[in-house]
C-alpha cells in the first residue's frame, strides 16, 4: 500500500539563532525528529522581533537548508509548521463564557464545553489585534469550580479561558517570511513561546500541582503559570540574557562581544567557582587591566533578580496563585548561567529545575538543552496538529476538535485537554 509520510516542521526565529527541526508525526501523536538546522539571527531579530525582513530571511534560508539536507530532502514535503513567537505585542487576558446546558439529560458534552471556550474568547480586540492561542484555566458548573466538567448534570457552565493576542501585523511578518521561504504549500500556524515550552517539557504532575515556567532567552524572557491543570497567566518581557552582556559592558567599561564571549565560554562562571579576586583583561595602553571579580557578581546578580521579579510581579497581576507545589521550571540559553537557578530561588522563594526536551526520539540527538525547549515543543504541536486534522488548519475547525475530544484526546487527562484541543488561533 502507497504510504505518505506525515512531515512536520517547527520554526523558531529568535534573537541569537534561527532553529528549524523536522519530524515525522505518528499516528500516536509522537513525533521522531529526522532533521535541524541552525543560523544566527545576525542581528536581524531583536527583542523577538523581526527588525530587517531581508537579512531574517536570508538567516533562516540557511537554517532551512541545514535541516533540509540533515533531513535528506524530507524537509520539502512538510504539511504543517509550528513557528514561535515571542515578540509582536503579545498581551494576554482571561475570558469567561457561559452556556446553559439544553440536552434532556442536562450533563455537559463536548459540545457545551468547546461552545463556553468560544465565548470566552468574544471580548472585543483593538483593531489589529489577533488571538493566537487560548487555553481553558478552570470551569465552573452551577457556580461551583471544577477541572473537568465532562459528563457532570448542571443547568450552566462557564469556562475561564486564557486568551492570548498579538499585533495581527507584526505576527504576518513571521508568517510570510515562512510562507516565502518554500513553505507556500503547508499550513502555518503560530504558537507563543512559552506555551511551546509547556508543551515539551513541563510533566502531568507539575501542570496539576502547579508550576511556574520561565524561558530565559537572549532578548526576551517569558513565563507561564500552570494550576489544577489549567493556564492562569502568561507573559513576555523584553528583556533577557543579553542585557546581562549590556549592563556588565557599561559598568565595567568592556567591549559588550567581551561580555558576551565570557558569558558564552564559562570564562566568568569559572571564576566564579573558584573564587577568583578579579579578572584580567588587556587595555588600550597595553597594561593588563584587573577588574573584581565581586563588580561581575553584583552586575549580573542586579539585572537578573531584577528580570525575575517583574516576572513576578506580571504573573500576581493576572492572579496567578501564590503557591505552587510543584516549583519552578527555568529553561532557555540563561538557565545554563549557575547564578540563574539560585536567584530564581530566591524571589520566587521557590525550589527549580532545569528543563529541557524530554522524550525527543528520531534519528538526531544533541536537543537534551535548555535552548531546544521551544523548538521541541513546537514540533510536539505540530504532531498534535497533524493528527488532530490529518494535517489541516485547526482554525475554526470546532467540530473536529468535539470529535478529538470524544475520539483520540480522551486517551489522556484534561491537562492535554485543556492546552491541546484548546488551541486555536
Amino acid at each position: 500500500m502507497f504510504h505518505t509520510r506525515n512531515i512536520v516542521t517547527a520554526i523558531e526565529i529568535g534573537t541569537s539563532k534561527m532553529n528549524v527541526l523536522v519530524g515525522e508525526a505518528g499516528t500516536d501523536g509522537r513525533v521522531s525528529v529526522i532533521g535541524r538546522g541552525s543560523a544566527p539571527s545576525a542581528g536581524s531579530v531583536v527583542k523577538g522581533e523581526i527588525e530587517d525582513m531581508e537579512l531574517a530571511f536570508e538567516q533562516l534560508g540557511a537554517a532551512i537548508a541545514d535541516a533540509e539536507s540533515s533531513s535528506e530532502g524530507m524537509l520539502n514535503s512538510t504539511r504543517i509548521v509550528v513557528v514561535a513567537v515571542t515578540g509582536c505585542r503579545i498581551e494576554a487576558f482571561q475570558g469567561i463564557g457561559s452556556v446553559v446546558v439544553k440536552n434532556e439529560e442536562h450533563k455537559v458534552t463536548s459540545k457545551e464545553r468547546l461552545e463556553a471556550h468560544e465565548n470566552a474568547r468574544v471580548l472585543q480586540l483593538a483593531t489589529g489585534r489577533e488571538i493566537i492561542n487560548s487555553s481553558e484555566s478552570y470551569f465552573t458548573i452551577d457556580e461551583r469550580r471544577i477541572r473537568n466538567p465532562l459528563n457532570h448534570t448542571a443547568s450552566k457552565l462557564d469556562a475561564y479561558v486564557h486568551v492570548v493576542h498579538a499585533d495581527a501585523a507584526r505576527l504576518e511578518n513571521f508568517r510570510s517570511i515562512v510562507r516565502d521561504s518554500g513553505f507556500e504549500e503547508a499550513t502555518i500556524e503560530v504558537a507563543f513561546s512559552p506555551l511551546a515550552d509547556d508543551f515539551g517539557i513541563l510533566s502531568e504532575e507539575e501542570r496539576e500541582h502547579g508550576v511556574l515556567l520561565v524561558d530565559f532567552g537572549a532578548g526576551t524572557t517569558e513565563f507561564v503559570v500552570e494550576y489544577n491543570s489549567g493556564v492562569q497567566a502568561s507573559g513576555v518581557l523584553q528583556v533577557g540574557f543579553d542585557h546581562v552582556c549590556n549592563d556588565l559592558s557599561l559598568g565595567l567599561d568592556l567591549h559588550i562581544d567581551v561580555c558576551r564571549k565570557m558569558i558564552e565560554d564559562k570564562s566568568l562562571q569559572k571564576a566564579m567557582r573558584e573564587r577568583r579576586e578579579y579578572m584580567e583583561f588587556p587595555s588600550s595602553t597595553g597594561r593588563v587591566r584587573r577588574i573584581p571579580l565581586s563588580s561581575f557578581e553584583a552586575i549580573v546578580d542586579a539585572r537578573i533578580r531584577e528580570t525575575f521579579e517583574i516576572i513576578r510581579a506580571m504573573a500576581s497581576a493576572q492572579g496567578a496563585p501564590a503557591v505552587l507545589d510543584a516549583g519552578g521550571v527555568l529553561t532557555g540559553g540563561g538557565a545554563l548561567f549557575e547564578r540563574t537557578a539560585p536567584l530564581f530561588g530566591e524571589v520566587f522563594d521557590m525550589s527549580c529545575r532545569i528543563g529541557q526536551p524530554f522524550e525527543a526520539g528520531g534519528a538526531l540527538t544533541g536537543l537534551d538543552t535548555p535552548r531546544c525547549s521551544t523548538i521541541w515543543g513546537a514540533l510536539k504541536i505540530a504532531g498534535y496538529y497533524n493528527e488532530l486534522n490529518g494535517g489541516q488548519s485547526a482554525r475554526g475547525m470546532v467540530g473536529s476538535l468535539i470529535d478529538a475530544v470524544d475520539g483520540v484526546l480522551n486517551r489522556t487527562r484534561l491537562g492535554w485537554l485543556n492546552f491541546r484541543d484548546a488551541w486555536k488561533g
